[in-house]
């Protein structure tokens, strides 16, 4: 969308869209593995949460943030766990990137207690391929081809996204090709004997 310049047809395989489902949904694993890492270790009794959060309900890292992605690089293998909440911090550090925070970049969700930081979120919003269809929409119109696909089954929720991408591409006139598949997220190779011809057509 940012660069139809560059680009004279895409083909866009499960692609992140709908962030509300893809990432939100996961956030609080990703909260539960920072968690092993907080400076004073969870102890039965009292609980001071305003005390504990410590800049935390400003998108801020408290230092288990720091702990977790020095613990994780000496790690031969992740687990799933882990993974994902290393693909959730890589996402806040794209979308949310700040030079002055800790590790330089803000947390869209309270470290201790889960909320949703409104602000930050907003942020990541900006980046939804959902909600940058009407600002781009001269640079889509550009573009030789569209293609999209997802599987009807995808585990990160992103057939909702694409859902929603294809009906503000078709609101905004733009024209394009969206196919589903019985299928999830994963091993989607052969999708691209579909997609593959389709840009040689748009690009002849």
């Amino acid at each position: 969308m940012k660069y139809a310049s560059t680009w004279g047809a895409i083909a866009d395989h499960s692609g992140d869209a709908y962030f509300d489902y893809v990432y939100w949904c996961d956030w609080p694993n990703t909260l539960n593995q920072l968690a092993k890492y907080r400076a004073k270790k969870f102890t039965p009794g009292r609980y001071d949460v305003r005390k504990l959060q410590r800049g935390a309900d400003r998108g801020l890292d408290d230092g288990r943030v720091k702990r977790f992605l020095s613990a994780i690089w000496k790690k031969p293998k992740l687990s799933a766990a882990q993974g994902h909440a290393l693909m959730n911090l890589c996402m806040a550090a794209t979308y949310d990137p700040d030079p002055k925070a800790p590790n330089g970049f803000r947390l869209p969700f309270n470290l201790e207690t889960g909320e949703v930081i409104p602000a930050r979120w907003k942020t990541w919003q900006q980046h939804d391929p959902i909600n940058l269809v009407d600002r781009y929409r001269k640079n889509l119109r550009s573009l030789r081809g569209i293609y999209l696909d997802c599987g009807s089954r995808d585990q990160y929720q992103i057939h909702y996204g694409m859902r929603i991408l294809s009906k503000r591409l078709q609101a905004a006139g733009i024209a394009h090709l969206y196919e589903e598949f019985d299928d999830d997220h994963s091993d989607v190779d052969y999708r691209m004997a579909v997609s593959l011809p389709f840009l040689t057509r748009a690009l002849r």
